[in-house]
């Protein structure tokens, strides 16, 4: 900490640093009728050359942020906070260019790299993306070419009652059999803190409901799973079902409530999901055919033979015992 404020005081001395923010009342003018580079919210000097942020840079700037990072400067206050970090990033470029670091050799090979990157970036929206082109019945051909692919698994729901003492447990079930319907059962042990940490206890507001799932749901509860399967719709243990699970003992009680067998998914239900896949395909194949069309453009030709084969592990120990 010393070092940083260490660091600010001499810019600041050294270099005669001042900024201050200019108050307007051009805010009160309607919207539509400023000009915001003209209204200019903050000014500052440098070595002797004045620079001044209008209202359209600060708006510009938090425009090129991230969306939900604009979020957060919507009003005036927030708008002035982010002022503050705007001027204070551009003292520090003009404080680095002040110590030539825009001349460093290192940075204007990253510079490149990156311009290159972006020119390549560029040169393949035009190439792949602009020609990528696909109908509606090419992906209604995929989807009928890979129905398998969009099968929706067969899915089950219940009502689960589950605790980790067994007493509870017993007592609950006789009390079941009694009489007591068991969603009724399952708020009363929810309201009580008696629930334990499994099927049927993942929402408070309406405890006891799994919800629809998988056979894959979960392999920790693999056996409750199966016995849920195996159950005909409406169906209820019988006897205190009994489950390991990570070195604890737990006692599930439940019924059987829904049932949904697999199904094949209609195409509009994937259809978005088809569509990526074949733009990617269409892409792939794209680019693939551009690549092919510059390589014979440029009269590629390729040595591999030339490449050295690299030494074996045990020649480079011989070589570097001889060394």
């Amino acid at each position: 900490m010393r070092k940083t404020i260490t660091i600010f005081v001499v810019v600041a001395v050294t270099c005669l640093l001042t900024w201050k923010f200019v108050q307007s009342d051009s805010h009160e003018q309607p919207a539509s009728d400023m000009d915001e580079s003209q209204v200019i919210v903050a000014e500052y000097k440098w070595n002797d050359d004045t620079h001044q942020i209008s209202l359209a840079d600060l708006n510009a700037a938090i425009a090129e942020l991230p969306v939900y990072r604009q979020q957060n400067y919507k009003s005036r206050a927030d708008k002035a906070e982010y002022l503050e970090e705007l001027i204070e990033e551009r003292l520090k470029i003009l404080r680095a260019a002040d110590e030539r670091f825009d001349k460093l050799t290192e940075h204007l090979k990253k510079l490149d790299d990156y311009t290159h990157q972006l020119m390549v970036e560029k040169l393949t929206e035009m190439e792949v993306d602009a020609k990528v082109v696909y109908t509606t019945d090419d992906l209604m051909a995929h989807y009928q070419a890979n129905l398998s692919e969009y099968i929706e698994d067969e899915k089950v729901r219940a009502i689960c009652i589950t605790l980790d003492d067994e007493d509870l447990a017993h007592e609950t079930l006789d009390a079941i059999k009694a009489g007591k319907d068991i969603v009724e059962m399952a708020k009363e042990l929810s309201e009580a803190g008696k629930l334990a940490n499994g099927p049927g206890s993942s929402d408070p507001e309406d405890p006891g409901n799994t919800y629809f799932f998988t056979k894959s749901a979960s392999a920790r509860w693999t056996e409750f799973i199966e016995a849920v399967f195996a159950q005909e719709v409406g169906e209820m243990t019988d006897a205190v079902f009994e489950v390991d699970v990570n070195d604890e003992t737990f006692y599930l009680i439940f019924r059987k409530e829904e049932h949904q067998p697999e199904r094949q998914k209609e195409f509009d239900e994937v259809k978005s999901d088809i569509e990526r896949t074949v733009e990617r395909t269409k892409k792939r194949e794209r680019i693939n055919e551009w690549v092919a069309e510059i390589s014979e453009k440029g009269k590629l030709k390729t040595y591999a033979e030339n490449i050295p084969t690299p030494p074996q592990p045990e020649e480079a120990e011989t070589e570097e015992s001889e060394q």
